[in-house]
Formats: C-alpha cells, sequence, structure tokens
C-alpha cells in the first residue's frame, strides 16, 4: 500500500476506496445474490437494454410500495432513481425508488415492483405506455376540492412512474386502471400530480400522481386501445412510418447477457427501430444472425433470438462475437466473453 501511495500520489483513502472497487467488480458475479437475468428496460423502445449487473436481496412486502427489494451494484454501473429493470426470469418489471453513492466504492438503493402498464395519450395523438408502481391512496388527501361531493379515500390510488416529459401531461387525464384483459371500464382521473417531492438531482427522479376514481364514458373511451378520452383527441396522429431503408435507416439492438458461463446456455434477442427509435417488427427485417467465434459454439436460432452455449473449459477466457447482418452490413453486434 504504501508503495502504491508512493508512486500514485494519491493517499491512503484513495487507494482504498479503489482496491473496494476492483475487490467488487471481481467477486460481484460470484456472489449468490447476483441476478444474471436483470436487464436494464427501455420504456421509450419497449425492450431490454443491457445487462444491470446487479446483486438483490431483503425482498420484502410493504404497505407502501407493495413488493419492494434492495440491489447493489458496482461504482462504475450507476443505477439511477427512475430507471427500470426488467426481471427477465418471472417477466417482472422493477422502478428504481432510491439509489445511493456509499463513499465511492458501490451503489446501493431499493426498487419496488410495477403491477400496471399505464397508457395516455398526449395532446399530438401519441400514445405512451410505462410500466407503473400503483398503492392505496388512502392516507393522502384527493387532488381536487369542492363542498357537494365527499370522495372516499379507497377509491384513490398513489401512482408512481419513472420521471419523463410524456408525464407532465398526465395531470387531468382520465385513463384506465383495470386488471380484465378486455374491455375494461375502471375509470380514473389523475387529479394532483408532483414533480418535486421524488427529485433527487442528478440521481434521478420520480413521477408521482393521485388518481381519483370517476365513470366510464363508453363513447369516448376506447377499451380496446385502452385510452380514455381517445376520441377528443381532435388533432390526427401522426402519419404511418414508411418503410425504412435497411441499409440507411435501420438501427439493431442486440440484448443479452454478455458473460456466457462454461455449460450453460444463454438467449440474445434483436430488437429493430428506425432512425426515430420507433419500434419496427422483426419479422419485417431481412436479416441474418452470425457468430464470428474461432471456436464452435451450440447454437440454436427461434424468431428474433439465438441461443449459444459452448461445454470446454479449454475455452474459459476466450471471447467471441454475434453479429446481425443486413444486405452483407453488419448492423449490430455484441462481444460475449466465456467465464468459468
Amino acid at each position: 500500500m504504501k508503495e502504491r501511495i508512493k508512486h500514485s500520489g494519491s493517499t491512503a483513502r484513495e487507494e482504498m476506496i479503489i482496491d473496494g472497487q476492483n475487490l467488487l467488480k471481481e467477486e460481484l458475479e460470484h456472489d449468490s445474490s447476483y441476478s444474471p437475468t436483470m436487464y436494464f428496460w427501455n420504456p421509450v423502445l419497449g425492450c431490454d437494454d443491457r445487462p444491470a449487473k446487479v446483486r438483490i436481496y431483503k425482498r420484502k412486502y410493504s404497505s407502501l410500495n407493495g413488493n419492494y427489494q434492495n440491489f447493489l451494484t458496482t461504482y462504475d454501473n450507476p443505477i439511477k432513481i427512475g430507471e427500470y429493470l426488467h426481471d427477465t426470469k418471472d417477466d417482472t418489471y422493477w422502478l428504481i425508488y432510491n439509489s445511493f453513492n456509499v463513499n465511492d466504492v458501490h451503489y446501493e438503493g431499493k426498487m419496488i415492483q410495477c403491477n400496471y402498464l399505464l397508457k395516455w395519450q398526449l395532446a399530438n395523438g401519441e400514445i405512451i405506455e410505462r410500466y407503473s408502481n400503483i398503492v392505496s391512496a388512502s392516507k393522502y388527501d384527493v387532488g381536487e376540492t369542492g363542498n357537494s361531493t365527499l370522495v372516499l379515500s379507497s377509491n384513490n390510488y398513489t401512482i408512481l412512474i419513472g420521471y419523463c416529459e410524456e408525464g407532465f401531461e398526465l395531470e387531468g387525464k382520465r385513463v384506465f386502471i383495470d386488471m380484465k384483459p378486455t374491455k375494461p371500464t375502471k375509470v380514473f382521473k389523475i387529479t394532483r400530480s408532483d414533480d418535486v417531492l421524488y427529485n433527487s438531482g442528478n440521481m434521478g427522479s420520480l413521477l408521482s400522481f393521485i388518481a381519483d376514481k370517476t365513470e366510464f364514458n363508453p363513447n369516448d373511451d376506447n377499451q380496446e386501445l385502452r385510452i380514455c378520452d381517445y376520441n377528443k383527441n381532435t388533432t390526427p396522429l401522426p402519419p404511418a412510418p414508411q418503410p425504412p431503408n435497411e441499409t440507411t435507416d435501420l438501427r439493431c439492438v442486440i440484448s443479452g447477457n454478455t458473460n456466457l458461463k462454461n455449460g450453460y446456455k444463454r438467449t440474445y434477442t434483436a430488437t429493430f427501430t428506425d432512425k426515430n427509435n420507433n419500434p419496427i417488427d422483426w419479422q419485417k427485417v431481412n436479416y441474418q444472425w452470425n457468430v464470428d467465434s474461432d471456436f464452435e459454439l451450440k447454437k440454436t436460432i427461434s424468431d428474433n433470438k439465438i441461443s449459444l452455449s459452448v461445454n470446454d473449459e479449454n475455452y474459459i477466457g476466450s471471447s467471441f462475437f454475434i453479429q446481425i447482418i443486413i444486405n452483407n452490413i453488419i448492423v449490430s453486434k455484441a462481444k460475449i466473453n466465456i467465464i468459468e
């Protein structure tokens, strides 16, 4: 330690912080609490982004936010409040509720489980979807006042979503909050919003809303799209996008764990968007998977997914690339490392 301090010119504390960071990086994935099935979720594209690389512990339930669990991740992988994670193991979605930088060594915090996919329509006609955490608002008052109507607190919800500009248009809107798969009828009005209560500056933010039970309007509420007041939006929807030029306009993201354990199988997914980040159905794209490797792997391709496995200790520490090719051009690739 003294020799390192002498050569680097840093302090003992700085060297200890570096040691702590490096130790956690080396040991993170070997801990039993490590969750290899957890990915960052992109709410705009509606797809997995990249591995979250987190440890998960203290799974509990509270009347305040429902199901929640704590997380820990390395210092070079900060997770901010308002970000979404997707656990592909049980297909659950989680909203980061708080996150703290612990002495520049690691980040830790709490995530809450999303229990509803909230939909609303912007003034320009665009339909927005966000996973949300919805709980009873019995401990809050509602956003509307008056002396002629008594609103029971049991008919109110508190809604939390990750910070987004589209969320500022939610106040005053009516939304479906109904788990019925078809023909929903439970409608709520967003009567109060709060963009300050859960604001943590550079560490992210949540948007909070109070929703008050109101009546379903069969004339204006579109049950198929699950959008309330759909017919009242007179602004025409944007024209349907033209088919993209696959060599210039197409974007592709390969998602999946970049560490492939020897003897195990990993699945990777290709997600396509146009240059404006609008999702594109993979079935409409003329593409092919390619594995660029110096050794042989077992692979299975199904839909827009490729499953890979290797079972040879001699390849531990090696790496290879998986690629998406369109018109003989590599439009996306990911480096996969084989680990023990």
